[in-house]
């Protein structure tokens, strides 16, 4: 389970790096997708990659607050996909659809995985008392 959530804890920083990069270029004018955007949803992606780094870095510190963290962003990745596939699905590119698509997937392996590792923490917690 080490491993596994060092592993968690790097994908999650490096999704985030991906989200804060492109969509700071783009937003900054450095950058054409080729495709029409969204303004919102690039600064949503931006800030969302900054709360992943900081996830990730709370992930692999092994913070309580890591799981909260996880909670919160699979939420918004789910509640944005939601969004774009009902609300805005006549806008929004098919790639911004795919790409909130694999980061709610990513995000609810990573949150199992956290979970997980805390429920088996509490366990052992609870065995030693």
């Amino acid at each position: 389970m080490k491993i596994l959530i060092k592993i968690v804890a790097v994908l999650a920083a490096l999704m985030g790096l991906m989200a804060l990069v492109t969509g700071s270029r783009v937003l900054l004018g450095l950058f054409d997708p080729g495709y029409q955007y969204f303004t919102a949803l690039l600064v949503y992606n931006v800030t969302l990659g900054v709360v992943s780094i900081l996830a990730g870095y709370f992930i692999w510190k092994k913070e309580n607050v890591a799981l909260y963290f996880s909670y919160f962003i699979t939420g918004a990745h789910i509640i944005v996909f939601l969004l774009l596939i009902t609300v805005f699905n006549d806008i929004i590119a098919y790639q911004s659809i795919n790409a909130m698509t694999f980061r709610s997937v990513a995000w609810i392996i990573f949150t199992f995985i956290i979970w997980k590792r805390n429920s088996n923490l509490e366990k052992k917690r609870t065995a030693e008392e």
